[in-house]
């Protein structure tokens, strides 16, 4: 339901998606990212209290991100709103979430992994692309080190690590972010499953073969947009929905 709902705002359908994600939220998917894009949903309807209350639910479920929430183009109707500016004023004095018994540096991993690729991914430079590497590789090896110290005891725990290996450079590395993944399903994380679908995808894609699911993109050279990677035609719209992906035709060409 979320990941179709993300394939929406892709299309620019937020009145689609915006039910998808309440109905999500309804169903006990109460993470801060599905507070979060509901709130990003609704302030592009320009259904300004609704977008408020949504962002509110996020911080109080986690968000922290105020840099973030600045520069959002999706909460740009709410930046002169007092609550979007007394929300952003209070953050800062919020602790920081932990799941009770997850592994503060492997959030912290983690966290450094997305920062990394906050900007778009056509405007980052080779020479800042080495940098990134040579950090996604140190680490990967500390997520392996805490790994076979037993430090992972989480749902959210597996699902940072395999976040991290995720951005490897061989197939092996999508291999165990695979495994990982899985595990973090198996321990009620909301978003393992996806990114069990999506570590397959980027390990066939590596591999030189067409992906299942629809969630690697490759970037183009010459326009500097990123277009789908090669889909398997044999895959049905009914696989895609048992791990939670939107129907093939619902997928974005280019980004």
């Amino acid at each position: 339901m979320v990941y179709r709902a993300k394939s929406l705002m892709k299309q620019g359908k937020s009145a689609e998606a915006l039910p998808l994600y309440q109905q999500a939220w309804a169903a006990g998917n109460r993470g801060e990212n599905t507070a979060y894009s509901a709130a990003c949903a609704a302030a592009r309807e320009g259904r300004k209290d609704e977008a408020m209350t949504w962002l509110e639910r996020s911080v109080e479920n986690g968000f922290r991100d105020a840099e973030w929430m600045k520069q959002d183009e999706d909460l740009a109707s709410l930046r002169e709103l007092p609550a979007f500016t007394a929300l952003l004023a209070r953050i800062p004095t919020l602790p920081p979430r932990e799941e009770e018994g997850g592994n503060p540096e492997l959030k912290r991993l983690m966290d450094e992994d997305q920062a990394d690729r906050r900007p778009p991914m056509g405007s980052i430079s080779p020479d800042h692309w080495k940098q990134i590497t040579e950090r996604d590789r140190q680490r990967r090896q500390r997520v392996s080190e805490l790994l076979d110290a037993g430090a992972a005891k989480t749902g959210a725990d597996f699902f940072a690590a395999a976040l991290v290996f995720q951005h490897g450079d061989k197939l092996e590395d999508y291999a165990r972010a695979r495994e990982l993944a899985a595990e973090a399903a198996r321990r009620g994380h909301p978003y393992g499953l996806w990114l069990t679908a999506a570590t397959w995808d980027r390990w066939l894609m590596r591999a030189g073969q067409p992906q299942r699911f629809g969630t690697q993109y490759m970037l183009d050279k010459t326009s500097r947009k990123m277009n789908l990677y090669p889909v398997d035609p044999a895959v049905t719209d009914a696989e895609r929905s048992r791990w939670g992906m939107p129907p093939l035709a619902e997928l974005l060409p280019k980004m």
